[in-house]
């Protein structure tokens, strides 16, 4: 299992750097224009409602047949590089590019913890990967955009994508997760656990745009920015275990909700501080513990592929909001407040439904499927 691990870690962090570069280098290249930024935000997060057709995919064939689809996502994120100054063909390439990774992308999480048969602990290890792959590729794309260009860090970033899915499809078993029977509960909780993660992907998307591009500019050069996206990852990936390791001994329940409560205070802070003290509150870091208590909270009660899923499909509705907001203008401010809103309903709503799941919980089976034949596993 460590070494499976191990591996998923690995291309997960080579997976994560190719979107960290396109996050860091598209957030420099229109830090001036807080619009489009939002609207870009807008195209990355509505395709992912299409996460569902992933999960029933790999509930039907397998997780192999979902991830071949995120070949197809490698390919639209090199798109970016040849749009890289247009900003509408920009905009629609990150659209198809997020499709793409909708549908394949979450399944990476969802294998993981069928693999690992829901450890939060193992899960916290593999999204260590893809935290130091954030790091490698914030740290590494504004260095290579000053020698070879934006265009060419994004066309590479896409092929390194490319193969990271038909790598892991050829070096991983094809394991199928097991499929609940939907009733009105299974369906309750899919509407609840997506509610939640809109409002906190609202919170963080606002943070990942607006101020990233600040970061850009409080860093005051290529080298700062660089070094501060380093940082970011270091620091993550370094926690990442430890945060795994604490849910599963205090529960998800818990550390999300106060996960959410700090990430008030946090964007506040951001919003009035500049310099190396921004970026010191940058550095901190929450969201190791909010998404690997989400996600294995929505795992307990969807089941690995539909859990996964769900979560990322959720981006979808964060979209929504976020163009309606682009189209407002609001304003820094205005986002900002948009933001704490956010993290304040989810908070109240995580209470709610960690209140509410623990009077139920689905019974999960999972299935290897090899050699055309199916060996039964285990449950959870």
């Amino acid at each position: 299992m460590d070494r499976r691990a191990l591996l998923l870690a690995a291309l997960q962090a080579l997976h994560v750097s190719s979107w960290s570069a396109y996050y860091a280098l598209t957030r420099k290249l229109y830090n001036d224009n807080p619009e489009f930024l939002v609207m870009l935000a807008a195209a990355e997060t509505l395709p992912t409602a299409v996460g569902m057709f992933g999960a029933l995919l790999a509930e039907k064939r397998g997780y192999h047949a979902a991830l071949a689809l995120g070949i197809l996502e490698g390919l639209f994120l090199a798109m970016v590089g040849v749009f890289i100054d247009q900003p509408l063909m920009l905009w629609l390439s990150a659209l198809l590019a997020s499709l793409f990774w909708s549908t394949s992308g979450p399944q990476i999480l969802g294998y993981t913890m069928t693999l690992a048969g829901g450890s939060g602990t193992v899960l916290g290890l593999v999204l260590a990967g893809s935290t130091l792959g954030w790091s490698i590729g914030g740290a590494l794309a504004p260095l290579l955009s000053d020698i070879i260009g934006a265009s060419h860090v994004m066309i590479i970033s896409g092929i390194i994508t490319m193969t990271m899915y038909l790598a892991l499809i050829l070096l991983s078993d094809n394991l199928k997760p097991g499929k609940e029977r939907t009733n009105w509960k299974r369906t309750r909780f899919i509407a609840a656990i997506a509610l939640l993660s809109s409002l906190v992907f609202t919170g963080t998307e606002i943070i990942g745009s607006l101020y990233m591009a600040k970061l850009s500019v409080e860093t005051g050069s290529s080298a700062g920015y660089a070094a501060a996206n380093a940082a970011t990852g270091l620091v993550a990936a370094a926690v990442r275990p430890a945060a795994g390791s604490i849910i599963d001994r205090v529960g998800e329940n818990f550390v999300l909700a106060a996960g959410l409560a700090a990430y008030t205070v946090y964007i506040a802070l951001l919003s009035s501080l500049h310099g190396l003290a921004f970026v010191l509150v940058w550095l901190v870091p929450i969201y190791p513990f909010v998404d690997t208590s989400l996600y294995k909270l929505a795992a307990r009660l969807l089941g690995d592929a539909m859990g996964s899923a769900v979560v990322s499909s959720s981006y979808s509705i964060t979209g929504l909001v976020l163009l309606a907001a682009a189209r407002i203008e609001l304003g820094e401010s205005g986002y900002t407040l948009l933001a704490v809103a956010s993290f304040q309903l989810a908070l109240v709503l995580s209470i709610i439904l960690s209140r509410t799941a623990s009077r139920w919980q689905p019974h999960g089976r999972v299935y290897l499927i090899s050699g055309g034949r199916t060996r039964k596993l285990g449950g959870r």
